[in-house]
């Protein structure tokens, strides 16, 4: 579980542009929506408030963000951070170095069904680096496929700032949690990982 770890790491950092090729990161560049509110960790003193997967998935509405708004501000549910006990069912390394996890209620829930939580990279804040820690041992007795795929899955809590990633509205490639509306909204940033 660790060696694979590692090698998302590597896998992500070799992937990602440098800074230069990125453009203005302030507000994302060409190729990154919100990445302020995305690394932001201004949030993560704040208590967090329990919530269900499923509440959010099933009953939170879309903020009004432009999808083409790479420097829209947090609003709404988005200036909150919350608590939420799930099942890690994928993780993977994107491309952005975050460390992309796709969660469900149960550990046997339709994947269709899940929700996204994002660990950014350790570079935009020490609390990134102690939640993909935390993650880390939370899953080194299950081993992390290739494909992502966690088996088993672990059920976890998971404490971040909510975001809705409306940039996936229009282009779909939002993992396996896009099916349905609510699969927009993610916890982004993560700040800790815990035992539930």
């Amino acid at each position: 579980m660790r060696t694979l770890l590692c090698l998302l790491l590597v896998s992500a950092w070799c992937a990602s542009p440098a800074l230069g090729q990125r453009g203005n990161l302030t507000c994302g560049g060409t190729d990154h929506y919100r990445w302020a509110q995305k690394t932001d960790t201004s949030l993560a003193s704040r208590a967090p408030i329990a919530i269900e997967l499923d509440t959010i998935v099933n009953t939170w509405v879309a903020p009004n963000l432009p999808a083409n708004d790479l420097c829209a501000p947090r609003q709404g549910n988005e200036l909150k951070t919350y608590t939420v006990v799930a099942w890690v069912r994928l993780l993977r390394a994107e491309a952005d170095s975050d460390w992309h996890i796709e969660l469900t209620t149960t550990a046997v829930a339709p994947i269709a069904s899940c929700m996204i939580a994002e660990i950014p990279a350790i570079r935009y804040g020490s609390a990134f680096a102690r939640a993909r820690n935390q993650l880390t041992q939370a899953l080194s007795a299950s081993q992390v496929a290739a494909s992502g795929i966690v088996t088993p899955a672990v059920r976890l809590r998971f404490v971040g700032a909510a975001f809705y990633d409306g940039a996936h509205a229009t282009h779909r490639t939002h993992g396996h949690c896009n099916q349905q509306p609510g699969g927009l909204w993610e916890l982004h940033p993560v700040f800790s990982v815990q035992s539930p």
